[in-house]
C-alpha cells in the first residue's frame, strides 16, 4: 500500500514538472514579434502651451510656432490609433525630467496648495499617458511641498535609483518601473544627475541623499536582470553626456554628467534615454544607443524597436531605430488647448500685471561681451537684498547673464519680464572668500569665458576648438561655446581689469574697491589678497555649479557651501527682484563700469567677431 501511495506522489509530482515544462514551451512558442514604438520627452521646463507667457507671443524669433505639449498630444493620439486592436504594435510614452521650472505657468501651480489642487503638469501628463519619468534636479528644487504632492498626483511613477531616503539604500521614489506590452516586459532604469547639492540649497533636498550614478548602475541592472528577467533594459537618466564638463573628469565621483560614463562601464542596457544638457543627440557606444531630445519641447525622441522571437535562443532578436522628431510637424490638438484653457488664462492674467517702470530698455546680448546694464541690474539687486532683507553689509556680488537673447523694453515692466532678468529660481547666499580666491575666482571664469586673443583679428569669446584649432559647430552650424553663458560670472563691488592677451592665471588685475558702485575706485581703499570678504552669490554658484567655487577656494563640492556661508535666504531671487522693483516704482537701468577688457582696440574687433559668430542667421536666439 505504502508503494502504491509513492507510485501515485512521484507520478503526480512528474506529471506537474511535465505540465510546467508544457506551459513554459507554449509560452515560448506563443511568444510573437513585436514593433515597440518608445517616444521620450526631456527639460519641457514649461512648455505646456504653444504659447511663450514670458514674451507674451505664440511665435518663436523666427516666426515660427511655440513648440509644446500641445503639438505632442495630436502626435500620442496619432500613434495609439495605430496600435488599436494590432498585437504586433505597441507604444510607450516616458519622460525625462525638469518639468517644474521655466516658464511661469509652473510657478503659478508650484505655488498652489497641492493637498488642495492638482499640479498642471500631473493633469497634462496624466491625460498624455505617460508611464515611467525620472526627476530632474529643477524637479526638486521646488522642495518637498511640491514634488512629494506632484508625485503622488502622476498616473505614473517617478524612477531615479540613485536618489535615495538619506543614510539608506532604498530609492526616495523607485528606482525602476516594469511596463508590458503584448507579452514584451520592458524594464525601465531611472538615474538622475547628483549635482543636485551643489547647485541647491539643503531644505530642498533634506532627507535625500544622491549617489553615485556609475555605481548605482552596476548594482540595480544586476538586480534587475535576476529577479524580472526583463526582455527589454532601457536606462532613462536625467543626466548630461560630458563628463569633463565645469572641471569633472571621467575617475570623479558624484560625476552630474554620466550618461557616456554609464554607457562605458556597465553593460546590459539595450537603450538609453537622456536628458538635462539640453543637447538632442544620438550616440552609439558599446553597441548600446543613447539618444536625447531637443529642451523646451523642440524635438521629441523616438525609439523604434523591432524585436524578433528567436524560437532557438528563447529571446528577442532586437533592432533599435532612434531618431528626433520636430514637435512642429505636428499641428496643435485643440481638444488639449479647451481641456486646460482654465490654467492658460489664469497664468496669461498673473504675468500681465505690471510692478513697476524701466526709463531705458535692456538686454542680455552685451552681457556675454562686457560690462552691461542687463547684469548689473542683478548686482544692484544683490546689493539690495543683502542690505535691505538680510541687514549685512557685504563687499561685493556676483552675478551672470541667466539669458542668451532677450530684450526688456523701456516702459512698464510686467510680472513675465522678471522671468526674462532672471530666469532661474536661484536662491541668495552672503559667503566668506579672501581676496586671493576673489582673484583665482575671477582667473578661472575668464578662462573659460574669455579666449586668449593672439590679436586683434581673433575671437573674443572662447569657442571650443577641434584638434585642428577650428571653432566646433553644432547640426545647426553654430559656434559652441567652452562653458555655458550662465557661467559667465562678473563682479561688482571691485575695480578690475581682463587682459585677453595673456594667459590664464595672468589675466586679472583689481585696481580698488568699489562699494558705492559709482564704477571708480573708493579713495583711501585697497583689494588686499589677505583680506576676507563678504561675497553675495545666488545658490546654485554658491555649492559648486559651474566650479568656480571649487577653483577659487580648493573646497570640495561636499564642503561647499556651508563651510562658507555666513547667511542665506528661503526666498528666491526673483521674488526679492519684484519687491525691489515695486520699491523704486520707476528704474533707470544703467552701467557700473567696474571692469573692462583690454587691449580694448583688441576687445571691441574681437567682440564683433564673436557677435557674429553668436547672433548670426540660424545661430540667433539659439
Amino acid at each position: 500500500m505504502k508503494m502504491i501511495k509513492s507510485i501515485f506522489i512521484i507520478s503526480v509530482i512528474a506529471s506537474s514538472v511535465l505540465l510546467a515544462c508544457s506551459e513554459d514551451s507554449q509560452k515560448s512558442l506563443s511568444k510573437s514579434n513585436l514593433h515597440l514604438k518608445i517616444v521620450e520627452t526631456t527639460d519641457m521646463h514649461g512648455a505646456i502651451f504653444p504659447y511663450d507667457f514670458i514674451n507674451d507671443t505664440n511665435v518663436t524669433y523666427k516666426g515660427k510656432p511655440i513648440p509644446s505639449m500641445a503639438q505632442l498630444s495630436t502626435y500620442v493620439k496619432e500613434e495609439r490609433v495605430k496600435i488599436e486592436n494590432n498585437n504586433s504594435k505597441a507604444f510607450v510614452l516616458v519622460d525625462n525630467g525638469d518639468l517644474l521650472q521655466g516658464q511661469p505657468i509652473v510657478n503659478v501651480f508650484n505655488n498652489k496648495d497641492l493637498t488642495q489642487t492638482h499640479h498642471i503638469y500631473a493633469d497634462v501628463m496624466n491625460y498624455l499617458g505617460y508611464e515611467v519619468g525620472v526627476p530632474g534636479n529643477h524637479d526638486v528644487e521646488p522642495g518637498h511641498k511640491v514634488y512629494d504632492n506632484l508625485v503622488n498626483q502622476f498616473q505614473f511613477p517617478w524612477i531615479a535609483a540613485n536618489l535615495v531616503k538619506e543614510g539608506t539604500n532604498e530609492p526616495y521614489f523607485k528606482g525602476y518601473s516594469i511596463v508590458k506590452r503584448n507579452g514584451v516586459k520592458i524594464a525601465f532604469l531611472g538615474l538622475t544627475t547628483p549635482g543636485v547639492p551643489m547647485w541647491l540649497p539643503h531644505e530642498v533636498w533634506s532627507g535625500l541623499q544622491y549617489l553615485d550614478m556609475v555605481d548605482t548602475a552596476k548594482i540595480w541592472v544586476e538586480k534587475i536582470k535576476k529577479e524580472e528577467k526583463p526582455d527589454l533594459l532601457i536606462g532613462m537618466f536625467h543626466s548630461g553626456w560630458d563628463y569633463n564638463y565645469a572641471g569633472f573628469d571621467k575617475n570623479s565621483t558624484l560625476n552630474p554628467n554620466a550618461v557616456e560614463l554609464v554607457l562605458e562601464k556597465v553593460p546590459g542596457f539595450d537603450l538609453i534615454f537622456y536628458g538635462h544638457d539640453h543637447i538632442p543627440k544620438i550616440y552609439k557606444e558599446n553597441g548600446v544607443t543613447a539618444l536625447n531630445a531637443a529642451a523646451y519641447m523642440k524635438s521629441f525622441a523616438v525609439a523604434d524597436i523591432n524585436l524578433t522571437w528567436d524560437k532557438t535562443e528563447k529571446k528577442y532578436q532586437k533592432s533599435i531605430n532612434a531618431y528626433q522628431v520636430n514637435t512642429n510637424d505636428y499641428s496643435v490638438d485643440q481638444n488639449f488647448i479647451q481641456k486646460f484653457n482654465d490654467a492658460f488664462e489664469e497664468t496669461k492674467t498673473f504675468v500681465s500685471q505690471p510692478v513697476g517702470t524701466f526709463t531705458k530698455s535692456v538686454n542680455s546680448r552685451d552681457a556675454m561681451f562686457k560690462d552691461a546694464s542687463f547684469n548689473d541690474l542683478i548686482h544692484f539687486l544683490e546689493f539690495y537684498v543683502a542690505k535691505e532683507k538680510l541687514g549685512e553689509d557685504i563687499d561685493m556680488t556676483i552675478a551672470a547673464p541667466l539669458q542668451y537673447d532677450v530684450n526688456i523694453e523701456a516702459g512698464k515692466v510686467k510680472y513675465a519680464d522678471l522671468w526674462k532678468l532672471y530666469k532661474y529660481d536661484n536662491t541668495y547666499y552672503i559667503m566668506k572668500m579672501s581676496g586671493a580666491e576673489i582673484k583665482k575666482y575671477l582667473e578661472y571664469d575668464y578662462d573659460k569665458w574669455m579666449n586668449q586673443m593672439q590679436d586683434e583679428n581673433d575671437q573674443l569669446i572662447n569657442f571650443k576648438k577641434s584638434a585642428t584649432g577650428e571653432i566646433e559647430r553644432n547640426e545647426k552650424g553654430c559656434a559652441q561655446t567652452v562653458t555655458r553663458y550662465y557661467n559667465y560670472d562678473s563682479i561688482a563691488g571691485i575695480v578690475y581689469s581682463v587682459d585677453v592677451s595673456k594667459p590664464y592665471g595672468e589675466r586679472i588685475t583689481i585696481t580698488g574697491i568699489d562699494k558705492n558702485l559709482d564704477g571708480i575706485a573708493d579713495a583711501d581703499t585697497t583689494f588686499d589678497e589677505a583680506k576676507e570678504y563678504k561675497v553675495g552669490i545666488n545658490s546654485y554658484r554658491a555649492g559648486g555649479g559651474g566650479g568656480h567655487m571649487m577653483a577659487a577656494t580648493g573646497l570640495t563640492k561636499d564642503q561647499l557651501p556651508d563651510s562658507r556661508t555666513i547667511v542665506k535666504t528661503e526666498t528666491g531671487l526673483r521674488d526679492y527682484l519684484l519687491s525691489w522693483i515695486k520699491d523704486q516704482g520707476t528704474l533707470t537701468p544703467k552701467i557700473i563700469g567696474n571692469w573692462k577688457i583690454i587691449p580694448e582696440d583688441w576687445a571691441s574687433k574681437g567682440e564683433a567677431k564673436s557677435r557674429a559668430e553668436l547672433y548670426s542667421g540660424a545661430c540667433a536666439g539659439h
